[in-house]
């Protein structure tokens, strides 16, 4: 399971990447101006839906290869030596299953463009009039913003903000910031030179590449989670439905992943604990089916690398 999440994660991470490389080469900097300056603000940054189905696509292929071998492994243990165990990609619910994950994700990338056109929207304003506003820096952020959550986008532009406002301790505080622009930086607050506007942009161009890659790992990390494990459970879940196996036969057991900075209690304290294959795991009060459930707050899930395991009893 490890080996597959580990490939999984890697996967998801590079298309996220690739992804967001594309849908920004599909907006150029032109081109978010002039919908600006015709009043499209909302719709500024176009194909945010064909990215999103992109994206759909890619996690249902990677749970797709999930429950085919989980059906592999279970095809190939002794309580199964009379069955031909494969996973049917044409059963209504592995095609229920596909669609909504395609609803979801394009909903979930329009409402968080439309959060972030209504940030920048909102900081422009505050910074002056109507009249007073530059298109071509507001296109500008427009594109910086592709690939990004809302709450990292406004990192962003506090990072700008407090670099062109002369702030540099503050700026030197994000975690995001890049190494080699921290040394110029501090060589600025120091009083050595002031920094230039060509610094500035650089700086705040190798921190949004910090955020699109931490933006891509932890996206790759939840999505792994949640569509190996429910290609997994599927996969048993055909197998049982066929008569292929008895669900009393299965034991599923969570295991933590450990080498966490700060690990949830909840889930290193299930560590080794065994349900059965349709009983859910007690996680500090939150029923789950596994780690990763897409039914569970985001608070039990985000960037979470806990797994399980499911065995056959010994007959």
């Amino acid at each position: 399971m490890q080996a597959l999440l580990a490939l999984v994660e890697k996967h998801l991470g590079s298309e996220w990447l690739g992804i967001s490389d594309w849908l920004r080469d599909q907006n150029s900097v032109d081109a978010i101006e002039a919908r600006i300056r015709a009043g499209d603000w909302t719709g500024a940054v176009q194909a945010v839906e064909d990215a999103a189905l992109k994206f759909a696509a890619e996690t249902h292929s990677q749970y797709v290869r999930s429950a085919e071998t989980a059906s592999k492994w279970l095809d190939e243990q002794p309580a199964t030596a009379d069955s031909l165990v494969r996973f049917d990609v044409t059963q209504p619910a592995v095609i229920r299953r596909a669609q909504q994950n395609q609803l979801e994700t394009v909903q979930g990338f329009l409402d968080e463009q439309h959060q972030i056109a209504r940030q920048i929207t909102q900081r422009a304003l505050a910074q002056g009039t109507a009249d007073s506003l530059n298109p071509r820096e507001i296109a500008q952020q427009f594109r910086d913003s592709i690939g990004l959550a809302p709450v990292q986008e406004q990192w962003l532009a506090n990072y700008r903000d407090a670099l062109e406002s002369g702030d540099l301790t503050k700026a030197l505080g994000y975690e995001l910031s890049s190494g080699h622009s921290d040394r110029t930086i501090r060589a600025a607050r120091d009083g050595e030179y002031q920094l230039t506007q060509g610094q500035i942009d650089t700086a705040v161009e190798r921190f949004r590449q910090n955020a699109i890659t931490y933006r891509a790992e932890t996206i790759a990390r939840t999505e792994t989670l949640r569509n190996v494990h429910e290609g997994v459970t599927d996969a048993y879940e055909q197998a049982v439905s066929c008569g292929d196996v008895a669900a009393d036969d299965l034991v599923k057991e969570w295991i933590h992943a450990g080498g966490e900075r700060d690990p949830r209690l909840s889930h290193v304290a299930l560590d080794g604990t065994q349900v059965g294959f349709r009983d859910t795991f007690d996680v500090g009060g939150v029923r789950m089916k596994f780690p990763g459930d897409s039914s569970a707050p985001v608070s039990e899930v985000a960037n979470c690398r806990c797994t399980f395991a499911t065995t056959v009893k010994a007959a």
